[in-house]
């Protein structure tokens, strides 16, 4: 190999050289997981709202050629958007001789100079193409799903949602520290033990450890080897693997933990969330690594190839949409705008300076609370990070040195008996598990101690909320550096811009540059990137972005302002849900609906769980249910029943057959949070009914009904003080989310408890 290194290596090392700190590695402290295996791979579709989406454990979303990979709205005049988004983890390694890593900065510059140094260079991903393969067998060599993530009978990734299903879940429980298992039978949710704060949820992992381009196995390749984790090799742990038993542990040492988002509230209804953390679990520190993502825009449907795009710097958002005069895509139809937000990104917490200018220093996610400082200490800017909490110097108070944006908030034991009786305000101060009295899954407080400590607390199984990994903010944020639109590469050797080429992807993603793409309509490829930073051992790291969709007008598109209005208002919500540290208003509790089919009627009745358990935690966890919609349609998307429009005039709220509502004197159009123009209908004041006989059914046609609970939103004077929310226009209210999964031949093939498909007709005599 070429010991000639790039300019960009000189530039690389001048930064490694330059890092003020050294020794930030520790012993990884997660999931001793198994190695990635092909036959833990499965693929499912999120349907928590209008963004359907197929996604797969391997990392890689959407697919191509498949037409039904992603559409939006899922509807039968949805169009698909994209043909893929792939995860990208770029790195540089150093070697010395032919097996010997070298990771300390002053020794790679060192010998670098004296041309003692190889260098391997690193493109983690999956994706349907241009992946490294093994010349011998065809294994692809890219970063492959975990078998202890999901049920083995499972047909798809595991999926968590209220009242759904626990079958993909793994059976005996969840990784946890080490080999142990936590939480059995129960969500392991991202705020906690069987906490759901979203409407639908994924949850699996995914490793490099089969990746053995640089290895022995690869026989195109000579030399030198890099072993990430000297000593492990693929099937220790789990014999069973199906491809590559025996050979060494592979890649960069790299896990991921992803998870997906989707929220049903009309506000947040047409945006998905994808969320990953992502470890060192190797021996070595990484000193140059980029995160990013690879995406392929299909805009108005499968080979047109019509794409326009623009990007907002000051928003971190790409969108794209159909260059042609009516803004239609295959068929005629108007196909809207898809857009793509970069949210998250890794932080730098020992350098010594303020990444993200919040007028806090290297703050991080893995730090402990130990003691409790002044209002005004820990920061290195007060003034700088009062203006971006918006927060005036008397709101500050005292808190723990751990919890730096003031934002963790103890509770009140009332009666001092040491932990929360039920009525009591817990705060944050819920435990490592997540879960507060009052709620279905509390069984008592926290066996370690954590629950009503009053200090926030986390350890390798969970988090309190507002504090350590479910505190977005408390890390020093690298932010978007490197932002590229140009069209598909071509598919010649040597593969520049694939992810085969690892160099070339490395060095456009440590690029730092933001080049949007204005030229001929076309199929166009985007790369979003955080970079260069230090991934040490045993640490991790997280990015997140969310897609995003929305009908504009394509006057507004098309001129050279590139105006987006309803757009970058869904982005407004999205950035809300992001500094709320993806928390969002959550619906009512889903009922359960039973449908009789009679001669010329259907008879539909429910429960009453929703109006006497729902509890809503913005609004310290008082019951916020108001009413009941029933919807029905002839079409398994309910396509026939969303007729209520918006202000843009694009059809918006399903049209009910029938609704009933407490009487409350909470009545008529909410008249905030509203949805481009358009306010939720709260009801007459009507009363409560738990049945409805629809007598305008017709003999021998299948009708498809849906019952939802719905609340009575947040007005913007319960919000006050929060400053997450800018302008504070309030959050809709929202109904409980409802799923009508469909298969290749569109049979039903799994639906929620408020669905129900039915058939009246004669009934025979006797």
């Amino acid at each position: 190999m070429k010991r000639t290194l790039s300019v960009l290596l000189l530039i690389s090392v001048t930064l490694l050289l330059a890092a003020s700190v050294w020794g930030q590695g520790k012993i990884y402290e997660g999931p001793e997981d198994p190695a990635g295996d092909d036959a833990a791979r499965r693929e499912g579709y999120m349907t928590g709202n209008r963004v359907f989406t197929e996604f797969k454990n391997t990392t890689e979303l959407s697919d191509w050629p498949d037409p039904e990979a992603s559409k939006w709205p899922a509807t039968y005049y949805g169009y698909k958007m994209n043909d893929g988004i792939g995860l990208l983890i770029t790195s540089r390694v150093f070697i010395e001789g032919d097996t010997t890593p070298v990771d300390d900065p002053a020794e790679i510059a060192t010998k670098t100079a004296a041309g003692l140094l190889d260098t391997l260079f690193y493109c983690q991903t999956s994706y349907r193409e241009r992946q490294d393969v093994d010349p011998a067998s065809g294994i692809e060599w890219n970063l492959k799903a975990i078998a202890t993530y999901l049920s083995p009978d499972s047909e798809t990734p595991a999926i968590g949602q209220e009242n759904g299903s626990t079958d993909s879940w793994p059976m005996d429980g969840w990784p946890s520290t080490n080999s142990e298992l936590k939480w059995p039978g129960e969500w392991d949710g991202f705020f906690g033990r069987g906490v759901y704060n979203a409407d639908m949820e994924t949850y699996f992992a995914a490793n490099d450890a089969q990746d053995q381009e640089y290895l022995p196995l690869n026989t195109q390749h000579t030399g030198p080897w890099y072993y990430p984790r000297p000593g492990h090799y693929i099937g220790e742990q789990r014999p069973n693997v199906s491809i590559q038993y025996g050979e060494p542990w592979g890649g960069l040492g790299i896990r991921v933990e992803q998870r997906g988002f989707q929220w049903s509230n009309p506000q947040a209804r047409d945006c998905i969330f994808w969320q990953y953390t992502i470890a060192n679990i190797s021996d070595y520190d990484l000193n140059e690594v980029a995160f990013g993502y690879w995406l392929d825009n299909a805009v108005g449907g499968e080979g047109l190839n019509l794409d326009v795009a623009a990007f907002d710097v000051q928003e971190d958002l790409a969108y794209s949409w159909v260059g042609n005069a009516g803004g239609t895509g295959i068929g005629g139809r108007p196909c809207g705008t898809s857009g793509f937000a970069f949210l998250e990104s890794p932080s730098i917490s020992w350098d010594g300076e303020d990444n993200d200018t919040d007028g806090i220093t290297d703050e991080k996610r893995d730090n402990i609370a130990t003691t409790l400082v002044g209002p005004t200490e820990g920061y290195s800017d007060l003034d700088q990070f009062m203006r971006v909490s918006k927060l005036d110097e008397n709101e500050l108070r005292e808190h723990w040195d751990a919890d730096e944006d003031q934002d963790w908030n103890d509770g009140i034991d009332a009666n001092n008996n040491g932990q929360y009786d039920f009525g009591e305000y817990a705060g944050d101060d819920l435990g490592t598990d997540g879960v507060a009295p009052g709620d279905l899954n509390y069984f008592g407080p926290d066996a370690d101690g954590t629950e009503c400590n009053h200090r926030p607390d986390q350890n390798t199984t969970g988090s309190e909320p507002d504090f350590g990994e479910t505190d977005i903010s408390e890390s020093d944020m690298l932010g978007l550096t490197m932002f590229d639109m140009y069209p598909i590469p071509e598919h010649t050797p040597p593969y520049p811009l694939w992810f085969e080429n690892d160099r070339s992807m490395f060095e456009k993603m440590a690029m730092d540059s933001l080049n949007p793409f204005f030229g001929t309509p076309r199929n166009l490829s985007e790369i979003f990137a955080s970079g260069m930073f230090q991934l040490y051992q045993g640490r991790t790291e997280r990015v997140s972005m969310s897609e995003l969709h929305s009908y504009d007008p394509i006057a507004g598109l098309s001129s050279a302002e590139h105006t987006a209005p309803a757009l970058f208002r869904l982005k407004g919500t999205v950035q809300i849900i992001y500094n709320r540290d993806y928390r969002f208003a959550k619906p009512p509790l889903t009922p359960t609906l039973t449908a009789t089919p009679g001669d010329g009627h259907v008879i539909l009745t429910w429960d009453n769980r929703a109006d006497q358990l729902t509890v809503e935690p913005f609004l310290d966890r008082i019951n916020d249910f108001e009413g009941y919609k029933l919807y029905r349609a002839t079409d398994k998307t309910m396509s026939d029943a969303m007729t209520i429009t918006d202000g843009f005039g694009t059809p918006t709220l399903y049209e009910p057959i029938f609704e009933c509502d407490k009487a409350d004197g909470v009545m008529d159009f909410a008249n905030f949070g509203q949805v481009n123009g358009q306010g939720y209908y709260l009801g007459s004041d009507k009363g409560l009914a738990h049945s409805f006989v629809d007598s305008t059914a017709q003999n021998g046609r299948t009708y498809y009904y849906v019952l939802v609970s719905y609340d009575y939103g947040i007005h913007p004077d319960s919000l006050q003080g929060d400053d997450s929310y800018g302008e504070n226009e309030g959050i809709s209210p929202a109904e409980s989310p409802f799923t009508i999964e469909l298969d290749e031949t569109e049979e039903i093939k799994r639906q929620s408890i408020n669905v129900a498909a039915v058939t009246p007709r004669v009934q025979s005599a006797g």
